[in-house]
């Protein structure tokens, strides 16, 4: 296998982790709001530095698969 071969590879599996954790991310939030307005409980406190974290690396492996992209483009 050669280099822009995996390459490519690299990008669809990067493609999908940023999917997942931006659908945890969703399911999180909205477990969050259902937390506040159903339960009135302040735990979903503890849920937002999770979802936070998890968009932060979906944003820097958004930037990275971007990078990527560009040098399969230039080979």
């Amino acid at each position: 296998m050669d280099t822009s071969q995996w390459l490519k590879k690299k990008v669809m599996d990067f493609k999908r982790f940023v999917m997942t954790l931006l659908i945890m991310s969703t399911y999180l939030y909205i477990g969050t709001l259902i937390s506040l307005y159903e339960y009135g409980t302040k735990s979903y406190l503890f849920l937002y530095p999770v979802i936070g974290i998890a968009l932060m690396t979906a944003f820097i492996m958004t930037l990275k698969i971007r990078k990527w992209k560009q040098q399969l483009i230039e080979d």
